[in-house]
């Protein structure tokens, strides 16, 4: 899904408060099986009738142990069918529906005009709606499943041929066009996955909610008018004209991946360029990754691809920009998570109005961009990373989104930031008015992603947990802040603790292990496990699947000279001795002649734990105390009870405490109470405008949201 940039992610937040030796990354891959669908479509474009007419023929093996009875589909389509749809009711109560669904003529479905089997068994009689989610939507028409007139058995493969007609929606989400240019997703009758010993897994289209399918081998062949210029998953074969010259019908395939979007525009400007791994990586970039990894420079070594661009001409002086960021995608994810498989890689800038920019396909996504940009704005730097970085956590890693969105949304929000900090540095606030960047007037500080999701993290943090089903979210904001930027931050919290190339072992080790899999948040916490050589659990229990405010602080530090006499009653060799008044002046009269380096000083200093998130395993805070000679004490407070003090005896008086001076735990709500100096200045005021500036800072995003 698009890229949750720092003014809307801020803009959400305004709204919602108006806060051991490690383990190599092994390559390993799972024992090929093989795609368990495959398909053969064909459709046409009726640019007049905004329809698409297909046929669609499709294997699917058993590959379980399981006796299969039945087949469920998605018809997502049908989500802009009418107002009774989970997506568009879900939609009208969060007022997120962006236009008014009721334009006439703007209205999308999907129909199943036939269903047989290949030996000409009519399916169609069987065929119901299902509504398989909670809270119940009964008129939703998303989910269909058929009846077989006998189990598929372990092994065996059946054969569906389906015909459908679909009425392309004026945008509302994702898929539809605008005048005549067009982009299609999530366009035809798609199998659930059939999960051993559950069932189909198939879930309705919802307003937060994107998508889950089974691996596939693909042969799409794609009739438009001749004037139109075409873009889709996988590599084009042919393009042949008809005997009138009126049509062309584009054929692309594509091995293992899970779904197939397209685009088609007669204004589109294609680019083509090669990403040359021999050209773009050095070999000391290898050689360094290497040492961090623990793998052999040779397994490191990245493919060439081929890289299209479709661009609008209004964008067509942004050619170069597009190319050299997905170059440093290609670069980054390539070396740090896996080499991308696949020979192409298609960038496109969305069709105007068709609602379609920020959003990820196999081997195919789209951008967005502006005519009027600043360099020192990473736009659409960020996006196109982004996006494209999707392509190994939704499109390689395919978990279910549905079910458990952070995934890939989170891990990918971590990815881009790394990315996008190594390729480009820190990026300059996006602001701007009527369209025109505030860049070019203000001189708005830079700042890396983490940062700008850190804010949003831990505004979030007591609202939902991270591993809520995306249907499930009190609302889009939460669902948005959870996944993307509370799950992000989290990680980068994790890269923080661990070290990063220990975080670079666990990353490449998840992306390869469960490359053409569908990976849980399990699969993803013994990985994490596994390679840091730690029973990291709680870490995940704490922050991902509970809603506890990590917020550790010094609430309190005293430094005063240690005395020689105490007024009251001691035991001296058995007797009682009083120390008077008298007898601790005349005391400190003596030592009025001593220098200052010969005094003691008593430092005490207290540590707290304000929020609920509890540090488990073998994390710790770290206290550091500064004295005013320079020296420094540092203590290690394993945070389980809620405060803990801390004594030092030293010949100099404490300057400041402070906790986690190296900024490890990025999810601390509140860092303004991480520190206590001993003297009175000018922190308290310096505290305040920070806090101000920072609101300062919220308010501009969200302006820059609303332009």
């Amino acid at each position: 899904m698009r890229k949750i940039t720092s003014p809307s992610c801020l803009a959400l937040g305004i709204a919602f408060l108006l806060a051991s030796p490690l383990i190599g990354a092994q390559e390993t891959q799972p024992a090929e099986k093989g795609s368990p669908l495959r398909y053969e479509i064909s459709v046409e474009l009726d640019n007049a009738g905004k329809m698409l007419r297909g046929r669609e023929g499709i294997i699917w093996r058993n590959q379980t142990q399981d006796e299969v009875t039945d087949m469920w589909f998605h018809l997502y389509w049908n989500a802009f069918k009418n107002e009774r749809s989970a997506m568009l009711e879900e939609s009208r109560e969060e007022g997120a529906l962006g236009r008014s669904a009721e334009e006439e003529g703007s209205w999308g479905w999907i129909d199943l005009t036939r269903i047989t089997l290949s030996d000409g068994t009519d399916l169609r009689p069987t065929l119901e709606f299902m509504i398989p989610d909670l809270p119940a939507h009964p008129e939703d028409r998303t989910v269909a499943r058929v009846r077989f007139p006998a189990a598929v058995k372990p092994g065996e493969e059946v054969r569906l041929e389906v015909e459908f007609e679909s009425k392309i929606p004026r945008t509302i989400a994702r898929s539809g066009y605008y005048q005549e240019s067009y982009f299609i997703a999530q366009w035809f009758p798609k199998p659930g996955v059939y999960e051993e010993g559950k069932g189909w897994n198939c879930h309705q289209y919802h307003m937060n909610s994107e998508f889950f399918a089974d691996f596939a081998d693909f042969t799409v062949q794609i009739t438009v008018p001749a004037a139109f210029v075409v873009g889709a998953s996988g590599k084009q074969m042919s393009a042949v004209s008809s005997t009138d010259g009126k049509t062309v019908t584009y054929t692309f395939e594509q091995a293992r991946i899970h779904d197939f979007a397209w685009t088609a525009d007669p204004d589109f400007i294609k680019v083509e360029h090669d990403f040359v791994a021999a050209q773009d990586v050095t070999g000391q970039e290898y050689a360094d990754l290497s040492t961090k990894l623990g793998l052999p420079a040779e397994e490191l070594k990245l493919p060439d691809v081929k890289m299209i661009l479709l661009i609008g001409s209004e964008h067509k002086a942004q050619t170069e920009r597009h190319f050299k960021a997905l170059r440093a995608a290609l670069k980054y994810y390539g070396l740090w998570f896996g080499p991308y498989p696949y020979e192409t890689i298609t960038m496109v800038d969305p069709p105007f109005r068709t609602g379609s920019g920020g959003m990820e396909y196999p081997t195919l996504f789209t951008a967005g961009t502006g005519v009027l940009t600043d360099k020192k704005v990473h736009s659409p730097e960020g996006v196109i990373i982004h996006e494209f970085g999707h392509g190994y956590w939704y499109g390689l890693a395919a978990n279910n989104e549905f079910e458990e969105a952070w995934l890939d949304e989170g891990i990918n929000t971590y990815s881009t930031g790394r990315v996008q900090g190594k390729a480009y540095g820190p990026g300059m606030l996006s602001a701007s008015l009527f369209g025109w960047p505030l860049t070019w007037l203000i001189n708005f500080p830079r700042n890396f992603d983490y940062e700008f999701g850190r804010v949003a993290a831990i505004m979030i943090a007591e609202r939902d947990p991270v591993t809520t089903p995306s249907w499930l979210f009190s609302s889009r904001m939460s669902y948005a802040m959870n996944v993307y930027m509370r799950a992000s931050t989290c990680l980068n919290t994790l890269e923080r603790f661990l070290g990063e190339a220990a975080m670079l072992r666990v990353m490449r080790a998840f992306q390869m292990r469960f490359r053409f899999r569908h990976p849980q948040t399990q699969d993803f916490i013994n990985v994490v496990n596994e390679v840091s050589g730690q029973d990291l659990t709680w870490f995940f229990e704490q922050f991902f699947f509970a809603t506890h405010n990590f917020d550790y602080g010094v609430s309190r530090l005293r430094t005063e000279e240690k005395k020689d006499l105490y007024l009251g009653v001691f035991d001296v060799e058995g007797r009682k001795e009083e120390v008077k008044q008298k007898d601790v002046a005349k005391g400190e009269k003596a030592d009025q002649d001593k220098k200052e380096g010969q005094k003691t000083y008593f430092t005490d200093v207290t540590v707290r734990r304000f929020g609920e998130a509890v540090l488990g395993g073998e994390a710790r805070v770290k206290l550091r105390v500064v004295f005013e000679d320079g020296s420094e004490e540092v203590r290690h407070w394993d945070g389980r009870d809620r405060w803990e003090s801390f004594q030092f005896e030293k010949p100099a008086k404490a300057k400041f405490a402070e906790v986690d001076p190296d900024l490890i735990w990025l999810i601390d709500s509140n860092i303004s109470n991480n520190s206590l100096k001993t003297k009175a200045g000018r922190s308290g005021v310096i505290r305040l405008v920070s806090r101000l500036l920072f609101w300062v800072q919220n308010s501009l995003h969200y302006l820059s949201a609303l332009s």
